[in-house]
């Protein structure tokens, strides 16, 4: 038992007799590296005496000790669980370069470039990705399979085999009485080592499998021969070819000294106040912690940092957005009414209020910034067009950025026969627009001649000039850059900003991403739909979906099958659209109006596609997933994705949001072929839910942050040690103490200029959205 476990127990236990037995019971087991340093093993038995000592106390006392030791703990584990290293006068400026650092050299500065450490800096923040804690020591009869572990014993045996290009290099380690077998594959290198280590005593760290006869074994394991005084946490760093553990610890704990280049940013109120770390106990304990307590606390210390910072940028550009001020737009709301009562359907709770949130928006005087969250079908559009219409009234022209032709042609219509009856212009600038008619479209804007304009990055052309730009929409928020997004907005002078997204943002990630945007969220779906029903299909049911598909057309439905290749590929065994067109034309659905679309057809092809599907000319519509996003076709009841396992989550849950828009029941086929465990459990789990917000916490969860929703264009800082999934209690304690380090900027003006340092250029784009 270590001296952390003993005191973290203590903790659990309330009833001071039950707390008495554990101590008597317990202090003699401890078996912890720290316990040879004659501080802590004093401090450890003044704090046994003190528990002990109850036994002889009136209640009134015990109940006043008891209510001391939470606060005796958390002294002694900053006093002995924690620690810093020594400060050197030798210290190396931080840009150093890589091979003039202690113990790397130019030839192994080759090697750490790879890793992108390219100067002292970069050394330091080179973080573990993981740690081994060689202070806890798992007896062989007791490993367990799949356990990451540390145990130890004495070689009896070594022995190679060759199986084809394969060699294993097999140990036994033995305590004694029980024994396991220790295996490296293609390593033919250990045969030689291991024999120079046989009938001495080892350490060995590594994850316990099963082998093929089912006994445990370790695969690939760390070996070192046993010294008592080596029980630590050692930090496993991700590596290069000719870089090993070893020598990279080696190398960072000559170095690491050269944090005390670094200044503690953080004021001493907020370390208090949180329970903070110094930065240096912060950084020591990252790299070589004395206990899992200094792990831990170094790493929520440098997180929580991370995260402030970001923060309190946020607030920063939103206040300094708000000093500009906004235009207050003085509207009725007559023609937004009129559109509202002449609707075939009545808006859902969660859309009225967000349009309720988005008009108090339009008529306050400071810039409306604000994120539209809504699942797939549950009507953002119709809130936009509402705003656009208020946008109107006050005397003021809309722009609406889509990302793709189709969507914006769609949007176009959609806007046009809603807007027209009030004599509203709306036009549609697009690539596939002629010239002549671009130029048209601009001097009418320059004019003021056109109310609404709907498109696509033809928009952020330079000669696209707006009369008095009032609102900026940008649908699919996140498959624009946020440079492109500040282009549109820019070509107003007070502009409002809606931005949109029918992909759920976890709460974590929005307040990450997002943090300077007021958010509305529509988590209803409009009265009359009904949730689709998903199934997961093996490929050698085909012919049966495809009956399926055929009796849903002769009901008066619509299909879409989707594939995700355009052309066929001599590497991936997946279905291509083009060639799958062919078979199904002929052999399955031989007298049904079937179409093809993909993404290397023109605008004008795809857009006739579209317009023969969307009228009920084309009944079939085969497809990549070029029709991912905002196709609606209320006709269409089923979808069939083939290879489903080649896409994402997020993109499975926009392709199957393409039908469900009417009031039939619809449904979603994703046809797999042999396929991993993991890929089916993930297929499965989609196919559980239409809810797009857990569909999107699991797809996080899996990708992570750098890759969900494309967060690299966003302009933000990829965090070192922070993690905006499973990080949700940091962001809202460091979101709260950023909003006091705002409201109190005169007391905080050093950390302020830091942040602003630290964000230069990026502070201008955080306000984009």
């Amino acid at each position: 038992m270590l001296i952390e476990d003993f005191l973290d127990e203590i903790l659990n236990i309330k009833d001071h007799k039950a707390l008495i037995e554990y101590v008597e019971d317990n202090f003699e087991k401890i078996d912890d590296p720290l316990k040879e340093d004659p501080e802590v093993f004093k401090r450890l038995q003044e704090f046994y005496t003190y528990i002990v000592e109850m036994k002889n106390l009136p209640e009134r006392r015990i109940q006043k000790r008891l209510s001391y030791i939470p606060g005796m703990v958390k002294r002694f584990k900053l006093m002995h669980l924690v620690y810093k290293v020594e400060k050197s006068s030798d210290l190396k400026p931080l840009d150093t370069p890589i091979k003039y650092v202690k113990g790397i050299g130019p030839k192994r500065a080759q090697k750490f470039l790879k890793l992108n450490v390219n100067n002292v800096e970069q050394l330091l923040n080179f973080f573990p990705r993981d740690y081994e804690d060689r202070r806890r020591i798992i007896p062989i009869p007791l490993l367990r399979e799949d356990d990451k572990v540390v145990t130890t014993g004495k070689l009896t045996g070594v022995e190679k085999v060759k199986k084809g290009n394969l060699t294993i290099v097999s140990a036994v380690l033995s305590d004694g009485m029980y024994q396991i077998l220790l295996k490296w594959f293609n390593q033919d290198f250990m045969e030689g080592i291991l024999k120079g280590l046989l009938r001495k005593k080892l350490y060995v760290f590594g994850t316990v499998k099963k082998g093929f006869y089912g006994s445990l074994e370790i695969h690939n394991p760390e070996i070192e021969l046993f010294n008592e005084n080596k029980r630590e946490i050692f930090p496993i760093y991700p590596l290069t070819e000719g870089l090993n553990q070893n020598t990279v610890r080696r190398i960072i704990s000559e170095n690491i000294y050269n944090i005390y280049n670094f200044k503690e940013h953080l004021p001493d109120d907020l370390i208090s106040k949180r329970d903070l770390l110094d930065v240096y106990q912060a950084y020591t304990g990252m790299h070589f912690p004395r206990s899992n307590f200094h792990k831990k606390a170094a790493r929520y210390r440098l997180a929580y940092e991370e995260i402030l910072y970001l923060q309190v940028a946020f607030l920063l550009s939103k206040k300094e957005n708000e000093k500009i001020g906004g235009i207050s737009k003085k509207f009725n709301g007559k023609y937004s009414t009129e559109l509202i009562n002449s609707l075939s359907f009545e808006l859902t709770n969660a859309q009225k209020k967000a349009y309720e949130e988005i008009k108090n928006d339009l008529k306050s005087d400071k810039p409306m910034n604000r994120l539209l969250q809504g699942d797939v079908g549950s009507g953002k559009t119709i809130v936009s067009e509402l705003a656009m219409l208020d946008n109107y009234e006050a005397g003021f022209q809309s722009a609406v950025m889509v990302p793709t032709s189709i969507l914006a042609i769609q949007n176009f219509k959609k806007i046009y026969d809603h807007f027209s009856r009030f004599g509203i212009k709306v036009a549609l600038l697009i690539g596939a627009t002629s010239n002549s008619e671009k130029e048209r479209i601009k001097q009418r804007l320059k004019d003021g001649d056109i109310d609404v304009v709907v498109g696509t990055h033809a928009l952020i052309q330079e000669d696209v000039h707006f009369k008095n730009l009032g609102l900026v929409v940008i649908d699919e928020q996140h498959r624009f850059g946020v440079e492109q997004r500040k282009e549109l907005i820019s070509k107003g002078k007070l502009v409002d900003t809606l931005v949109m997204t029918a992909t759920p943002i976890p709460r974590t990630l929005s307040l990450s991403l997002y943090g300077d945007l007021d958010v509305s969220i529509i988590d209803e779906m409009p009265k009359g739909r009904k949730p689709i029903k998903t199934f997961v299909v093996h490929q050698s049911k085909i012919e049966e979906v495809y009956k399926f598909v055929i009796s849903e057309v002769e009901n008066g439905g619509q299909a879409y099958i989707v594939y995700p290749l355009i052309d066929e590929s001599e590497k991936l065994a997946v279905k291509s659209a083009t060639s799958m067109y062919e078979v199904l034309t002929k052999e399955y659905f031989p007298d049904i109006p079937v179409g093809l679309i993909h993404g290397k057809m023109s605008d004008s092809e795809k857009d006739d596609i579209m317009y023969k599907f969307a009228s009920g000319e084309i009944k079939i519509l085969v497809s990549t997933s070029v029709i991912e996003v905002g196709i609606d076709v209320p006709q269409a009841t089923v979808i069939v994705i083939e290879n489903a396992e080649r896409f994402g989550l997020a993109q499975l849950h926009q392709l199957r949001g393409r039908v469900g828009r009417g009031n039939k029941q619809s449904y979603c086929y994703l046809t797999v072929g042999n396929v991993s465990r993991e890929a089916f459990e993930r297929l499965n789990f989609f196919a559980s839910t239409n809810d797009g917000f857990k569909i999107s916490e699991f797809d996080l969860k899996l990708r992570g942050p750098g890759e969900f929703l494309g967060v690299r264009q966003h302009g933000l800082p990829e965090f070192k040690v922070a993690d905006i999934i499973n990080d949700i209690d940091i962001i809202m304690v460091a979101r709260e103490d950023a909003k006091y380090i705002i409201e109190n900027e005169e007391k905080y003006r050093d950390l302020i200029s830091y942040v602003k340092d630290l964000y230069k250029e990026r502070l201008k784009l955080l306000d984009v959205g």
